[in-house]
């Protein structure tokens, strides 16, 4: 006990410091967070190892950041625009695809899983991107939605690709039926006022909003064991449902949010770079020869999966750019796609510590990439404003 109590110390002072050390190094706090588990884990200091407890606690975490990933899930952003969301989102999905699957041939790993984890992108980093990007609502929209659409498509195809062996036509039939009774029944208390009245009232006292959350997220995540596919997937859908009715309820994503992300979602950053050891890079020269692959790869396939749809659709080189660049980031679902990976025998823990530096660099490079491209953008000036 005294041995856990100290870990347990060590790892909460690590999430204290880590917005200190984001901040330090101008990355996001969950690239700071995993840098610091490289660091404390068996790479270099060893101060923190797989135990059971911390996987446990990872466990805990990864189920609650998928959950964060579905609630992010804005479908109004699709529907803006949908011809080009849908046009661009193939396009990013695709391009890298292929590219993955050539180079899971040649390196002979699994290539329908090299191709997907390179097709993922991460709406948490482009969110907070194309947030600057306030002279340029539409590429703003498109990103959005085409990230978002990303997303939905990835989790689909990592539920096939991971878990076609057990996943049979019964079980997806089962896990359709839930999903249309879970929208049914959203759609009917966002169409029933006086019914969403009274639930909003029976909510606002002990924190049954936040309680109910919790049990839809670990009740969905159970059923998802139980037809034979991973938790996350239950998570993800949960925060999908979730994010059909936050908005009804009053400060309900904040204190979801703040749930997860003071503890459990840091927990498991820290634990993936805690299992990413570099010594697997120094020591073997095909690892580094596959991170300069997956690095090449996947930055042109979102490069040019994304930009040549954008400029067809009317958007100037350097918007069109700035989208591939944009949509290269990737970080939750190819850590998702690198822990399923790994626990079912897909890839070694080697090819999980090179997914791992793959997401790391793309999250830092990305943004910084888009946000010079978009600089570069001229400025259009309306018509209606006289030119002296």
């Amino acid at each position: 006990m005294e041995t856990i109590l100290q870990e347990v110390f060590i790892l909460l002072l690590m999430i204290l410091i880590s917005p200190v050390i984001a901040r330090f190094l101008r990355v996001p706090v969950v690239v700071a967070e995993i840098i610091i588990g490289i660091v404390i884990g068996p790479s270099f200091l060893n101060l923190l190892h797989e135990s059971a407890w911390l996987l446990f606690m990872s466990m805990i975490g990864f189920i609650y950041l998928m959950f964060i990933v579905g609630l992010e899930v804005e479908l109004s952003y699709v529907k803006e625009s949908l011809f080009k969301v849908v046009a661009i989102s193939l396009g990013s999905f695709l391009t890298p695809f292929a590219l993955g699957y050539l180079i899971g041939v040649y390196f002979n790993i699994s290539p329908s899983f090299i191709g997907l984890a390179l097709s993922t992108t991460s709406m948490g980093v482009i969110l907070p991107t194309v947030k600057e990007f306030s002279s340029k609502k539409e590429v703003a929209q498109v990103i959005l939605g085409a990230a978002i659409l990303v997303d939905i498509i990835s989790m689909f195809a990592l539920m096939y690709i991971v878990e076609q062996t057990y996943l049979t036509l019964d079980k997806v039939f089962l896990i359709m039926i839930l999903l249309l009774a879970l929208i049914a029944a959203a759609e009917l208390v966002k169409a029933c006022k006086s019914l969403r009245t009274r639930i909003v009232k029976s909510l606002e006292s002990h924190h049954l909003d936040v309680k109910l959350s919790l049990t839809t997220i670990f009740g969905l995540s159970v059923f998802a064991e139980y037809v034979g596919i991973h938790a996350i997937i239950g998570s993800f859908f949960a925060g999908l449902l979730i994010s059909e009715l936050e908005d009804k309820v009053e400060g309900l994503l904040e204190k979801l949010l703040s749930f997860g992300y003071g503890f459990f979602i840091p927990t498991f950053f820290i634990t993936v770079g805690i299992r990413t050891n570099l010594k697997y890079l120094i020591s073997g020269v095909g690892e580094l020869e596959l991170l300069i692959a997956l690095l090449a790869a996947g930055f042109m396939g979102k490069i040019l999966g994304t930009s040549i749809p954008a400029k067809i659709l009317g958007f100037n080189k350097y918007e069109s750019l700035s989208m591939g660049f944009a949509m290269n980031a990737r970080l939750s679902l190819i850590i998702a796609a690198a822990e399923l990976g790994v626990a079912t025998g897909i890839i070694g823990p080697e090819t999980y510590s090179t997914f791992i530096l793959l997401a790391v660099i793309s999250v830092i490079a990305s943004p910084f990439l888009a946000k010079i491209c978009i600089g570069k953008s001229p400025i259009v000036i309306p018509k209606e404003i006289p030119i002296p």
